[in-house]
């Protein structure tokens, strides 16, 4: 029997009531992880309406709130937030950790966001938030451990649609950067992010490009790698 087992839910409820509102919301987050679907409803429907929930569409969050967000999950997973491990063994070594898979969903669904943002035209803060969350990345790859891996280590293990992400990412590079900026970054995003489909990336940063910016990435290319 594990100790946890054997806590009273009186002493329980008086350590909770000592958290700040964030750190409840996140316990109560890795407690809907936990349950079976089929209690969701038993738990939280008495005080949730969840069937609204699941109609009502989402209210479109700003450029600004999304980069706020963006900064809190950077500074929040650096400080290991989100670090969850245990005991690898022969058997194991494939699964991943619960607080790896909260934060591959926050990654995730931050970068939808980003997405949409950008597709709004904030291109500004859509950049700077992708900027945040490609880091997060490029640092998993340089072996930063603020995250728990069962075996290798490396930014392939998290989902991203670099398909939707990086033309995103390229608009909004092409609206907010001057034309060596913006070669530049199209080349290093596109070689540490897009190298499954160079050629495909290349054509959407023509496509978005200023005049100047066009002649920029096509100086900047190696020969022949794509006709301008």
């Amino acid at each position: 029997m594990s100790r946890s087992t054997t806590v009273k839910w009186e002493a329980l409820e008086a350590e909770l009531k000592r958290l700040k509102k964030a750190d409840l919301l996140e316990l109560l987050g890795f407690a809907f992880d936990a349950l079976p679907r089929t209690r969701i409803e038993e738990v939280f429907g008495e005080h949730v309406d969840l069937a609204a929930l699941t109609a009502r569409p989402r209210r479109a969050i700003s450029g600004t709130r999304l980069l706020e967000k963006v900064r809190e999950f950077h500074e929040e997973s650096l400080k290991g937030r989100y670090y969850q491990g245990f005991n690898v063994n022969s058997k194991n070594y494939r699964e991943t950790s619960e607080g790896t898979r909260r934060w591959n969903d926050e990654h995730e669904r931050l970068f939808q966001q980003c997405v949409a943002v950008s597709d709004k035209g904030q291109h500004e803060q859509a950049r700077e938030a992708m900027d945040l969350l490609f880091d997060l990345l490029r640092r998993i790859d340089h072996g930063e451990d603020f995250l728990f891996f069962a075996d290798e280590q490396g930014s392939w293990q998290v989902h991203v649609d670099y398909d939707e992400v990086l033309p995103a990412y390229i608009a909004s590079l092409a609206a907010t950067t001057e034309p060596k900026e913006y070669a530049d970054g199209v080349h290093e995003i596109i070689d540490t992010f897009g190298a499954f489909r160079p050629e495909r990336h290349l054509k959407t940063a023509r496509k978005v490009a200023t005049l100047e910016q066009r002649r920029e990435l096509k100086r900047q290319l190696p020969h022949g790698r794509l006709d301008f």
